[in-house]
């Protein structure tokens, strides 16, 4: 899209999550981690198919905005990217990056076959990286891709071999994407509809819950510098306002109404300056903007 969307220190598996401050509660889609910051970083970017994985053809989009130096692409759905329709609110729509002189040669692409099956040589594509954005999750699993309910979910499966790719390369920064209400008593989003999705996983989204909650396990029992972001919102028809807020504790909840690019661009910045070490970090939109629908 054009103008709206447009090796560390290894460290001990359940170390304790660290936060290092940035304008906490309101931070700006291209303050943190600006062009400066990202012009000589190398990025892995995985996506899959449904809401929380479509984030990752986002992040694509939110790497070439920053400027990146390299991004490595590793999905199922390559053809995804030539979609007209990115099922998101980005006024000017998308078109596909490899296919723009401008990015190409920014760009790797890499397709497998399926995260149910083992990626030999996985980790080939790892090395040199500066750190991984990763969009393997489901939250609704079946209602629009019945691909899901054929082939099963990959949150688990898929992120297994990426920590253990990461692990072996050195690459220690990976940002991957979860939902807000798995846990019973969840209070890090204060807001009516935490009760309400925790409802969902607890009935018709049992599959999705489980699944997620087993791919958080992994990563708190890895050596990795993870962060584990929580969007709320991410309608199809939400416009991206160009920043995000994350929710803070004691704090008034951030709104439920974001756009999947905005999720994307936090997801960048993390990887490129990171602010929260293993750990997790609800965003949304501004406090008191209506839940979209």
């Amino acid at each position: 899209c054009r103008s709206s969307c447009h090796p560390s220190k290894v460290r001990t598996p359940r170390e304790q999550t660290t936060t290092m401050k940035v304008n906490p509660h309101e931070i700006a889609g291209g303050d943190p981690a600006g062009p400066s910051a990202a012009t000589n970083r190398k990025l892995v970017v995985l996506y899959g198919i449904g809401g929380l994985s479509d984030v990752g053809r986002h992040a694509i989009m939110a790497g070439l905005e920053k400027n990146v130096e390299h991004i490595t692409v590793i999905t199922e759905y390559p053809d995804m990217l030539d979609d007209e329709n990115w099922e998101c609110g980005c006024i000017d729509g998308h078109t596909n990056p490899f296919n723009d002189e401008a990015y190409a040669s920014k760009l790797t692409m890499v397709k497998i076959d399926s995260w149910k099956n083992e990626q030999p040589n996985l980790v080939e594509h790892f090395h040199g990286a500066d750190a991984v954005i990763s969009c393997l999750s489901h939250r609704q699993p079946g209602w629009k891709n019945k691909e899901l309910v054929t082939k099963g979910l990959i949150a688990r499966d898929g992120n297994k071999q990426v920590i253990k790719a990461m692990e072996e390369a050195n690459v220690s920064r990976v940002v991957t994407i979860s939902s807000f209400g798995l846990n019973r008593g969840d209070k890090t989003w204060p807001h009516w509809a935490s009760k309400l999705m925790r409802l969902f996983f607890l009935t018709f989204m049992r599959k999705a819950r489980k699944d997620l909650q087993a791919m958080e396990k992994l990563f708190n029992e890895s050596s990795l510098d993870y962060l584990i972001v929580k969007p709320v919102g991410i309608g199809e028809d939400v416009v991206p306002a160009g920043k995000y807020f994350q929710q803070e504790p004691g704090k008034e909840a951030v709104g439920g109404n974001m756009a999947k690019m905005d999720v994307a661009r936090f997801m960048v910045d993390e990887a490129i300056q990171p602010t929260t070490v293993r750990g997790s970090k609800v965003v949304g939109s501004a406090p008191g903007t209506p839940m979209s629908g």
